[in-house]
Protein backbone atom coordinates (compact mmCIF):
# COMPACT_ATOMS: atom_id res chain seq x y z
CA UNK A 1 0.00 0.00 0.00
CA UNK A 2 2.75 2.27 0.89
CA UNK A 3 4.12 2.17 -3.25
CA UNK A 4 0.51 3.08 -3.73
CA UNK A 5 0.88 6.11 -2.44
CA UNK A 6 4.53 6.82 -3.44
CA UNK A 7 3.76 6.73 -6.71
CA UNK A 8 0.28 8.57 -6.49
CA UNK A 9 2.42 11.48 -4.43
CA UNK A 10 4.64 11.13 -7.92
CA UNK A 11 2.21 11.49 -10.39
CA UNK A 12 0.75 14.79 -8.26
CA UNK A 13 3.86 16.10 -8.44
CA UNK A 14 4.54 15.82 -11.85
CA UNK A 15 0.85 17.16 -12.55
CA UNK A 16 1.64 20.34 -10.73
CA UNK A 17 4.89 21.16 -12.03
CA UNK A 18 5.33 24.34 -13.67
CA UNK A 19 7.58 25.62 -16.26
CA UNK A 20 8.49 28.85 -15.05
CA UNK A 21 10.82 31.09 -17.25
CA UNK A 22 12.22 34.64 -16.99
CA UNK A 23 13.43 36.47 -20.17
CA UNK A 24 15.48 39.54 -20.35
CA UNK A 25 15.89 41.89 -23.26
CA UNK A 26 16.09 45.50 -24.57
CA UNK A 27 15.56 48.08 -26.88
CA UNK A 28 16.20 51.81 -28.08
CA UNK A 29 13.56 54.08 -28.48
CA UNK A 30 14.07 57.31 -30.17
CA UNK A 31 11.81 60.16 -30.54
CA UNK A 32 12.00 63.75 -31.82
CA UNK A 33 11.57 66.31 -29.22
CA UNK A 34 9.70 68.56 -31.35
CA UNK A 35 10.98 71.67 -29.59
CA UNK A 36 8.74 69.63 -26.20
CA UNK A 37 9.44 71.93 -22.99
CA UNK A 38 8.64 69.01 -20.57
CA UNK A 39 9.22 64.78 -20.67
CA UNK A 40 6.61 63.14 -18.18
CA UNK A 41 8.09 59.19 -17.65
CA UNK A 42 5.06 56.95 -16.40
CA UNK A 43 6.21 53.61 -15.18
CA UNK A 44 6.30 51.07 -12.25
CA UNK A 45 10.16 50.68 -12.55
CA UNK A 46 11.44 49.18 -9.58
CA UNK A 47 14.64 50.17 -10.29
CA UNK A 48 14.32 53.77 -10.49
CA UNK A 49 15.09 55.82 -13.71
CA UNK A 50 18.50 57.53 -14.85
CA UNK A 51 17.69 60.74 -16.94
CA UNK A 52 20.80 62.20 -18.90
CA UNK A 53 20.58 65.87 -20.54
CA UNK A 54 22.45 66.02 -23.56
CA UNK A 55 23.25 68.15 -26.26
CA UNK A 56 21.26 66.11 -28.86
CA UNK A 57 17.78 67.22 -30.06
CA UNK A 58 16.43 63.34 -29.48
CA UNK A 59 14.61 61.88 -26.85
CA UNK A 60 16.43 58.50 -26.35
CA UNK A 61 14.75 55.99 -23.86
CA UNK A 62 17.16 52.84 -23.25
CA UNK A 63 15.12 50.23 -21.59
CA UNK A 64 16.27 46.53 -20.39
CA UNK A 65 12.83 44.66 -19.75
CA UNK A 66 11.55 41.12 -17.86
CA UNK A 67 8.95 38.83 -19.18
CA UNK A 68 8.27 35.78 -16.36
CA UNK A 69 6.18 33.16 -14.78
CA UNK A 70 6.36 32.34 -11.60
CA UNK A 71 4.22 29.33 -9.73
CA UNK A 72 2.28 28.42 -12.76
CA UNK A 73 1.22 25.20 -12.78
CA UNK A 74 0.69 23.30 -15.91
CA UNK A 75 2.41 23.90 -19.25
CA UNK A 76 2.78 26.92 -21.04
CA UNK A 77 4.72 28.16 -24.24
CA UNK A 78 8.26 29.33 -23.38
CA UNK A 79 8.24 32.96 -25.72
CA UNK A 80 12.20 33.35 -27.12
CA UNK A 81 12.24 37.27 -26.71
CA UNK A 82 9.94 39.87 -25.22
CA UNK A 83 7.80 41.02 -27.91
CA UNK A 84 9.24 44.72 -29.16
CA UNK A 85 5.24 46.59 -28.94
CA UNK A 86 6.08 45.45 -24.68
CA UNK A 87 9.29 47.14 -24.88
CA UNK A 88 8.59 50.23 -26.71
CA UNK A 89 6.61 53.14 -24.38
CA UNK A 90 3.63 54.42 -25.32
CA UNK A 91 3.96 58.13 -26.63
CA UNK A 92 1.61 60.60 -26.05
CA UNK A 93 2.36 64.43 -27.22
CA UNK A 94 -0.01 67.20 -26.02
CA UNK A 95 0.63 70.97 -25.93
CA UNK A 96 4.16 71.39 -24.70
CA UNK A 97 4.51 67.76 -23.69
CA UNK A 98 5.57 64.45 -24.46
CA UNK A 99 4.23 61.40 -21.86
CA UNK A 100 5.82 58.49 -22.22
CA UNK A 101 3.63 55.09 -20.45
CA UNK A 102 5.43 52.04 -19.99
CA UNK A 103 3.74 49.04 -20.47
CA UNK A 104 4.80 46.76 -17.42
CA UNK A 105 1.71 44.50 -16.57
CA UNK A 106 1.08 41.46 -14.02
CA UNK A 107 -1.43 38.76 -13.72
CA UNK A 108 -1.28 35.89 -11.29
CA UNK A 109 1.69 34.20 -12.02
CA UNK A 110 2.92 36.21 -15.03
CA UNK A 111 4.62 39.75 -15.31
CA UNK A 112 6.12 42.34 -17.49
CA UNK A 113 8.85 44.69 -15.89
CA UNK A 114 11.38 47.17 -16.38
CA UNK A 115 14.80 46.19 -14.80
CA UNK A 116 16.44 49.41 -15.95
CA UNK A 117 14.99 52.53 -18.02
CA UNK A 118 18.34 55.21 -18.94
CA UNK A 119 16.86 58.15 -20.72
CA UNK A 120 18.30 60.81 -22.63
CA UNK A 121 16.60 64.34 -23.04
CA UNK A 122 17.56 67.59 -24.24
CA UNK A 123 19.79 69.95 -21.99
CA UNK A 124 16.98 72.63 -22.16
CA UNK A 125 14.07 70.28 -21.34
CA UNK A 126 12.81 69.35 -18.05
CA UNK A 127 11.36 65.66 -16.78
CA UNK A 128 9.01 64.60 -14.48
CA UNK A 129 9.06 60.74 -13.04
CA UNK A 130 5.30 59.30 -12.23
CA UNK A 131 5.28 56.19 -10.65
CA UNK A 132 2.92 53.64 -10.81
CA UNK A 133 1.93 51.87 -8.04
CA UNK A 134 3.08 48.44 -7.98
CA UNK A 135 -0.91 47.28 -6.99
CA UNK A 136 -1.87 49.26 -10.23
CA UNK A 137 0.00 46.80 -12.56
CA UNK A 138 -2.30 43.75 -11.83
CA UNK A 139 -4.09 43.23 -15.47
CA UNK A 140 -2.86 46.76 -16.42
CA UNK A 141 -3.01 46.64 -20.47
CA UNK A 142 -1.55 49.86 -22.07
CA UNK A 143 -2.94 49.94 -25.86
Amino acid sequence: MNKFYFILLLLLTASCSGQDFSINDFITQKLESKNKKILIVECYCDNSVTVKKTDDTLITINVKGNLSSLGYHGKQTTPKKIDKETLLFKVVETNDTITIISKEWTHMHHRYLIKDLNISIPKNMKYEIKKILGVDLEGRKIN
